[in-house]
């Protein structure tokens, strides 16, 4: 009888150890996961700073928002090289359309899917669509060009007159949505506006009218008269 009891009590520690092995495994995979969930949200945000990065050929200071501390980024220098560091951040996946306005003004135009930018009926931008506005005000933000008389018209499309009233509510949401994530990264919002584009469904225009490129020798002349 007293081996027996020995034998049962041997079992019941024995039981006791695997269930404590088992809960630790358990523990060891929820952290996996945690990191795992982690490290995708840092690449996907790491994706954009590199952008940022290769545009302005300098360091992006890691903080919550990208476009704090903009001024220390890059070695821009007048309205080209900011011309330059917007089409950096979009050339690689969607065709920017370049040109100049009667006042010599240069024109960059970017279409984008709507779908890239909100779920179907919801007025909330998606997190990667807010990574990309982001980037575009670390451009805008830097001090060399701050001071510029930039302007960003953000219009989103309708499908033909979009008669719909709920569609065209929706619409004004949306748009009122990609202004007041700009304004959110420190743009001023006298630069921004943004409206409703007809025929042109299911896609967003980003229309940047920036300065002409700065005339060193004309400014030295004007000076020395």
């Amino acid at each position: 009888m007293a081996g027996v009891q020995h034998h049962t009590g041997q079992r019941q520690s024995n039981s006791h150890i695997m269930a404590l092995l088992s809960l630790k495994v358990l523990l060891l995979a929820f952290f996996i996961l945690l990191n795992a969930l982690s490290s995708f949200e840092v690449e996907r945000s790491t994706a954009v700073l590199d952008s940022v990065r290769e545009a302005f050929r300098g360091v992006v200071p890691a903080q919550q928002s990208v476009s704090i501390g903009a001024a220390g980024l890059g070695v821009m220098d007048g309205s080209d090289d900011v011309v330059e560091a917007l089409g950096r951040l979009f050339d690689e996946t969607l065709p920017i359309v370049e040109s100049n306005d009667s006042a010599n003004n240069r024109i960059l135009q970017i279409d984008m899917p709507i779908a890239d930018f909100f779920a179907d009926g919801s007025a909330v931008i998606d997190g990667e669509a807010l990574d990309t506005l982001a980037a575009i005000a670390v451009v805008l933000s830097d001090n060399r060009f701050a001071g510029e008389d930039y302007r960003v018209d953000l219009l989103y499309g309708l499908a033909g007159g979009s008669s719909d009233s709920q569609g065209r509510l929706l619409a004004l949401r949306r748009a009122g949505a990609l202004v007041t994530a700009l304004e959110r990264e420190a743009l001023p919002p006298a630069r921004l506006s943004t409206g409703l584009l007809p025929s042109f469904a299911d896609s967003i225009r980003i229309h940047f009218t920036l300065p002409p490129a700065r005339d060193g020798g004309a400014a030295d002349s004007s000076g020395g008269e």
